[in-house]
């Protein structure tokens, strides 16, 4: 019989409003009663305010991820204190904090670029300065200009977008061409 009655009562979950110098206190709780109550890893002093599962949820959820990041910060840390402790070397167990050598980090997929394959700083820079002048150049197109070409970048063949747009499959493309071989007039200095 306790047991059906447990059942029925219904679970009430609450927040806890940590008070402290400032804190704004509204009428309904300030006579709520205060008690020490623990966030995350930190006690408050804190007034509970009665919410739904969904608001509980909602605002636990950041504090149980950060929880459950600390513990996996323990316990990696735990792991590789004892890999040392043993004088064994284990992958797995270095972080951030781990001590790496030149020759460790070019083994590793955070290598440097010619190990990686990845592009140089000037490759990059030069590929931001083309898509900052091909943004200028697109921009001073005819708003049909840009269209078209949106629409035949997205795949899209020429006599659907002459479809969409009010024009023959053949004007669609003359005027294609016409507008990609003026891109790379503009652009022809940042080959």
């Amino acid at each position: 019989m306790a047991n059906q009655e447990k059942t029925r009562v219904k679970q009430q979950y609450f927040i806890p409003l940590e008070v402290k110098e400032g804190t704004i206190i509204t009428k309904e709780y300030e006579d709520a009663p205060r008690k020490w109550w623990k966030i995350g890893n930190r006690k408050v002093y804190a007034i509970l305010v009665q919410v739904t599962k969904e608001q509980y949820e909602a605002y636990m959820r950041p504090e149980w991820k950060e929880d459950k990041r600390q513990q996996r910060v323990v316990e990696k840390r735990r792991r590789r204190e004892m890999a040392q402790a043993e004088h064994r070397e284990d992958k797995t167990v270095q972080g951030w904090d781990t001590a790496v050598s030149f020759e460790q980090l070019c083994e590793t997929e955070y290598g440097f670029p010619e190990e990686t394959g990845q592009e140089s700083l000037d490759e990059i820079l030069e590929k931001e300065e083309l898509l900052a002048a091909l943004r200028r150049e697109l921009a001073k197109l005819e708003a049909l200009d840009r269209i078209i070409l949106q629409m035949a970048m997205n795949g899209l063949s020429e006599a659907s977008i002459g479809h969409k747009v009010g024009l023959s499959q053949k004007g669609v493309n003359k005027r294609k061409h016409r507008l990609l071989e003026q891109l790379r007039e503009q652009l022809k200095d940042y080959r």
